[in-house]
């Protein structure tokens, strides 16, 4: 659709390249913006986000510091990701659940999980090579410690294909040789 000034595409990419912006070419000619961005980019002439807001702010029509690239002192850097440490500090709760499991996002203990941090104190060692802790009643947010039991690796995957099995459970490989139950 032509707007009311009739301008050829010829028109439309000088007035591009000598320096409007596709918002003031379209109120000249009214054609959408969506079609002006289009007819840019396929003639491979169209300017980065960047480049418009340097050409605005070039042309006096952004506000102070806009479209100039600022340089942040070393005392400046500092002082930003001291602010964010305490952000992170003040809403942190220590603690993370995304994966399924309790596990420790600050302190001496980030990283580890919480049902084997509970287990090592409870033992008084750290958990060696082949240990791992089971959940009792298969709640993996219940780290009580009445809740955990002590087990080989071996014998808790053991402990769960008899769990499959007992509920009815069939369990197959997939592609990756892990474990999945089909109910």
């Amino acid at each position: 659709m032509r707007g009311v000034n009739k301008v050829s595409p010829v028109d439309e990419y000088e007035l591009y390249l000598s320096g409007l912006s596709i918002t003031e070419i379209h109120a000249k000619t009214s054609i959408p913006l969506s079609t002006l961005r289009n007819r840019f980019l396929r003639a491979g002439i169209l300017r980065s986000r960047g480049d418009g807001v340097r050409n605005a702010a070039q042309r006096g029509l952004l506000g102070k510091n806009k479209g100039i690239k600022r340089t942040f002192s070393e005392a400046w850097r500092a002082n930003i990701s001291r602010a964010q440490k305490k952000l992170a500090e003040i809403n942190s709760n220590g603690v993370d659940t995304s994966k399924g499991y309790a596990r420790f996002t600050r302190g001496a203990n980030k990283g580890k999980f919480v049902h084997k941090y509970v287990m090592e104190l409870w033992l008084g060692r750290s958990l060696i090579e082949g240990e791992c802790v089971h959940h009792i009643d298969g709640n993996k947010l219940n780290n009580d410690i009445n809740n955990l039991a002590l087990l080989t690796t071996s014998g808790h995957a053991r402990l769960h294909r008899y769990e499959d099995e007992i509920s009815g459970k069939t369990v197959h490989r997939n592609m990756k040789g892990e474990f999945t139950c089909v109910a």
